[in-house]
């Protein structure tokens, strides 16, 4: 798994655990000013809060659902990665660019739920 690959399957894996301050510690500084570990948890639940029975219980990530290269590239853009979240009657998804910042690699950009 690629780095940035890693820190997108860290960012969901930690959402879906419940753990928002993890989740919160892989954004770059300037969407933390965007996102406390308390909106990461109230957007995480929006996505599927209004027809689903369940929190979610798991994800799913295939390398074949993350780029390298992309229109909207930025200059110190690493990769994007597509990470679903899986519940017992949903199937919802996170989208990341990751981002070196300072040497640590880190998530500039999300993106809620499916396209």
């Amino acid at each position: 798994m690629r780095s940035f690959e890693e820190v997108a399957v860290g960012f969901v894996s930690a959402l879906v655990t419940g753990d928002f301050e993890r989740a919160w510690n892989f954004l770059a500084p300037t969407l933390q000013t965007s996102y406390s570990p308390v909106q990461l948890r109230e957007r995480l639940f929006e996505m599927f809060s209004g027809y689903a029975d369940g929190p979610p219980t798991g994800i799913q990530f295939d390398d074949e659902f993350s780029l390298v290269e992309w229109p909207s590239k930025q200059v110190g853009d690493i990769g994007w990665a597509y990470v679903g979240i899986i519940g017992e009657d949903f199937v919802e998804a996170v989208s990341v660019t990751v981002s070196d910042v300072d040497g640590a690699h880190l998530i500039r950009q999300v993106e809620w739920g499916r396209p």
